[in-house]
């Protein structure tokens, strides 16, 4: 609290002086009095306490006084003073992940009230929210109306989808005004080494220290046997430590559970023998902990992969990398290859991709590669959840097709690619690569064939969020997503890319009296809970200042509010009560 005009304190003779008129001002009135007897009582009364009787009878002069003091306490300017945030503007970076739902209350709830906090404490100062993703979004930007951004960020939600944090930062860095700009990071943890090389910025990262409790299943998967299903059901224990667990498999009306105790920091695969041949399971992990988003994952048994036709004019490794898989592989001539032979192909026949037949195109028969170097950057997509491409050396090139999806670069070049109808094109011919020298080779022939050989009444596997090209036609062109019978959104053919549900479930895709199921699933890194730290990196220009707060608007209010009541009391003629 403070003044700003002190030299106007003089300014306070002028309620005195109406004091004193009140005082020494006279005034009569006519007075009754019976007799000589009450009127002497009359005056003693008077003279006892004349200036006290003055002041009890002038409802005007109280509206008078109080306005004059409101006049004099608005001439010497108070205001109050607040210290508001280092900067001139900020970025607010947003941590949306899965693993923001951890904790009771969550931390994204607990981080929603901090950014609330800031934002009254910035002063009036640009506001600018980004939320994380593989696509990160601009929520609001240069937002000085403190409702506008606390409407924003109670409107933020949990993607579910994987924070890319590092990649979020370098977005953020490109809204930065100047250097003066500070760039607030609201997750769970956020390790140094991220910020390390980022210079230019003031980053301040708003973490939590507390250690969790958490069980997740990390892997489900079913298995033909000959006697039967086989379900195993990957359970890991992040925590500190033993927990007691229940594992339940359940397929519509049949469930199956078994009992486990969990060792701190423990790993373990708890098998099911002997289940009946459905189709879609559950697992589910019912346990204590503080993070339940990763205790359910489903899965779906697709029928197996038996045989594969192979042009025998690609190199002989693609045959014995699919031999190593235990499939019937089938040695074709070229112009033996037909589109309608029910089995996927392996080619490099660019004519064979307009069949109704998977495909598994290995280079291009109707174009000629160029020479490429550098690292393999990938997508998210099934295709890379067990083959890493990580150190492989490809020399060159085939040209891209322009309506493909691509999920594998060189430098930018497509060299990995999804057409609409689910066919899988490489880009390079396997003499052009040592890819067959890797294990990720037979790894990733095996994915090919389960996307190319898949269910019709199966979608596959989504991450939440995820942009994909699926093969979904239909007269209507467009196809309704439920997820238990309640309805989650809507995809139009031809729109753009398939968008998967933001919450991992089990969901249904239908249209043209066509049902197809979907699962979507928690990316890996959204499994595991990491204690953070609250930590600032980086150097800011600007200072922290204080903000004031004046008071004299408010004054001026009650003011012209004291004078209208004057003149009704004025009007009335009630200048006693």
């Amino acid at each position: 609290m403070g003044a700003s005009n002190w030299g106007m304190i003089w300014t306070a003779v002028m309620p005195l002086a109406v004091i004193l008129y009140y005082f020494f001002r006279k005034k009569y009135k006519d007075q009754h009095v019976s007799s000589t007897l009450f009127w002497q009582e009359r005056m003693r009364e008077l003279q006892a306490s004349p200036y006290l009787k003055k002041l009890q009878h002038h409802l005007l002069f109280y509206l008078q006084l109080a306005a004059l003091l409101f006049c004099v306490l608005a001439l010497i300017e108070p205001f109050s003073e607040s210290e508001t945030l280092a900067g001139n503007d900020f970025i607010f970076v947003v941590d949306t992940s899965a693993t923001m739902l951890a904790g009771s209350p969550s931390h994204f709830e607990q981080q929603q009230q901090s950014m609330k906090n800031l934002a009254a404490q910035a002063g009036g100062k640009p506001v600018t929210i980004v939320t994380t993703g593989i696509s990160p979004k601009v929520v609001i930007r240069n937002e000085q109306d403190l409702q506008k951004v606390e409407k924003v960020i109670d409107q933020l939600a949990v993607s579910f989808e994987k924070a890319e944090i590092e990649q979020t930062i370098l977005f953020a860095d490109t809204l930065a005004v100047n250097d003066s700009t500070i760039i607030h990071i609201f997750t769970d943890s956020l390790d140094r080494s991220v910020l390390a090389n980022k210079t230019g910025q003031s980053y301040h990262i708003h973490g939590f220290t507390e250690t969790l409790r958490n069980v997740s299943i990390r892997q489900f998967g079913l298995s033909k046997m000959d006697d039967g299903t086989r379900g195993i059901v990957q359970v890991v224990n992040n925590s500190e430590e033993a927990l007691p667990a229940i594992v339940r498999l359940s397929s519509g009306s049949v469930e199956k559970e078994v009992d486990v105790e969990l060792a701190a920091s423990e790993e373990r695969l708890v098998p099911f023998e002997d289940l009946p041949d459905d189709m879609l399971w559950q697992a589910t992990v019912e346990v204590a902990d503080d993070y339940s988003a990763d205790n359910t994952m489903a899965t779906y048994l697709a029928p197996p992969v038996r045989a594969v036709a192979i042009d025998s004019a690609l190199h002989e490794l693609i045959a014995s990398g699919f031999r190593s898989l235990s499939l019937d592989v089938t040695l074709l001539e070229s112009s033996q290859l037909k589109p309608d032979s029910g089995v996927p192909l392996v080619t490099n026949q660019r004519d064979l991709l307009e069949g109704p037949t998977p495909i598994l195109l290995f280079g291009r028969n109707d174009e000629n590669p160029f020479e490429v170097a550098g690292q393999i950057e990938t997508k998210a997509h099934p295709l890379f959840t067990y083959a890493s491409l990580d150190e492989i050396y490809v020399s060159q090139l085939y040209p891209p097709f322009e309506s493909y999806e691509t999920i594998a670069t060189i430098d930018d070049h497509p060299f990995i690619q999804v057409s609409h109808k689910g066919d899988i094109v490489v880009l390079t011919d396997v003499q052009l690569t040592d890819w067959p020298l890797s294990p990720s080779f037979p790894l990733f022939l095996w994915s090919a064939m389960e996307s190319l050989s898949g269910d019709s009444e199966f979608l596959g596997y989504f991450h939440p969020n995820e942009h994909r090209s699926v093969s979904l036609a239909s007269k209507t062109g467009e196809w309704e997503i439920f997820r238990e019978g309640v309805y989650n959104h809507s995809y139009i053919e031809g729109s753009g890319p398939f968008i998967a549900p933001a919450e991992p479930g089990i969901y249904q895709v239908v249209g043209d009296e066509k049902e197809m199921t979907m699962i979507v699933q928690l990316n890996s890194q959204e499994k595991t809970l990491s204690a953070g730290s609250t930590y600032q990196m980086g150097q800011v220009e600007a200072v922290q200042d204080m903000v004031r707060f004046s008071f004299v608007p408010f004054l001026i209010g009650l003011i012209l509010l004291l004078v209208v009541v004057e003149w009704e009391v004025y009007r009335r003629g009630i200048t006693t009560r």
